[in-house]
């Protein structure tokens, strides 16, 4: 397969303004994502969601936003270089000494699972903003059930722990086996991964 990274235009990694009759599989999509099909090309977009507080009326709303800023993949089996520089939104394709540089397939596969981990922060901040009584917290936790600890945990993070009891601030207290002991950590709902 033949992936190429692409820089484009500022401006074009924002959401498109919906058509009328567009097919439910297009909607959403950023304007270089609608460009570049639309020419026979197939695009990869890294992008993650995340909620925004509004500024004014302080409403959580989930937004989109790409992964890497400025920069796409574009599958081009054909080589055919000139065709995609005519794109809207396409300002260069990336290469070294004048040449469109190849990215591999493995490079290109290993992306989807960058979006899968935002996705998985996404749904745990989710779940950590449901309002949950300790009751409720303790049928879901119940003492020494086993739970993953979210990567973002800067001492913990990836690491299992299970579960001694559920305080009223919506955090588990928990212990990990961390150098060899026992350490007591308070996790936030948010930092929860997974039930193990």
């Amino acid at each position: 397969m033949s992936w190429y990274a692409i820089k484009t235009r500022t401006g074009t990694q924002r959401p498109a303004t919906p058509r009328v009759g567009e097919i439910e599989d297009r909607k959403g999509e950023f304007i270089i994502e609608r460009n570049v099909p639309d020419a026979d090309l197939e695009i990869f977009m890294p992008s993650f969601r995340k909620y925004i507080k509004h500024h004014r009326t302080k409403e959580l709303i989930e937004r989109r936003f790409a992964m890497i800023t400025g920069y796409s993949f574009v599958y081009l089996p054909t080589r055919d270089f000139y065709h995609l520089s005519r794109v809207d939104g396409v300002t260069a394709i990336l290469g070294v000494a004048g040449y469109p540089l190849r990215i591999s397939d493995f490079e290109v596969e290993s992306l989807p699972d960058a979006e899968a981990m935002a996705d998985s922060a996404l749904q745990r901040e989710r779940d950590a903003r449901k309002k949950r009584s300790r009751k409720q917290l303790q049928e879901e936790f119940p003492r020494s059930t086993v739970v993953r600890v979210a990567p973002e945990h800067r001492l913990v993070g990836g690491m299992l722990a299970s579960v001694l009891d559920v305080t009223g601030r919506n955090t588990v207290k928990a212990v990990v086996e961390y150098l060899g002991g026992l350490v007591h950590v308070d996790l936030p709902l948010e930092l929860i991964d997974k039930v193990a």
